[in-house]
């Protein structure tokens, strides 16, 4: 499943260069993600079982400036689920998918919010990942 965030670039997202800085990336591809998790039902099943996701690790390749006007849709899929970690790709794409803005690879790993440990994708999560991945 492929899910879409769409944003207008305003004047905040910008810095003293006149496009949307690196760290302000960071926020909007965050928010696509927690919409994604929120579309299929992940936070819920995590609030739950009190868990959640980390990222471990991020690559972000930057293809073309976003400025202030701009309208970026953000695609947002899984694309390798292992048994303790995952990858998920996001695609950003500005003023109607014609140009691509930048790709995002975030890798992650559950952990149990009690005692912080990473812990086995398995049961419900694993089920519900499994059925939504992009293959």
């Amino acid at each position: 499943m492929i899910h879409e965030t769409n944003y207008s670039i305003r004047t905040f997202h910008t810095d003293g260069f006149g496009h949307v800085n690196n760290s302000r990336h960071l926020e909007l591809l965050e928010e696509a993600r927690w919409q994604y998790a929120e579309s299929i039902g992940l936070v819920k099943k995590l609030a739950d079982r009190n868990l959640g996701f980390i990222i471990i690790d991020l690559r972000i390749r930057f293809r073309n400036p976003v400025f202030e006007g701009d309208q970026v849709k953000v695609k947002t899929c899984l694309k390798t689920l292992g048994t303790a970690s995952g990858e998920v790709e996001q695609l950003m794409y500005k003023n109607g998918e014609s140009k691509v803005a930048l790709r995002s690879l975030f890798h992650f790993v559950l952990i149990d919010r009690e005692s912080g440990d990473s812990i086995p994708i398995d049961g419900e999560i694993r089920e519900l990942l499994t059925g939504v991945m992009e293959l």
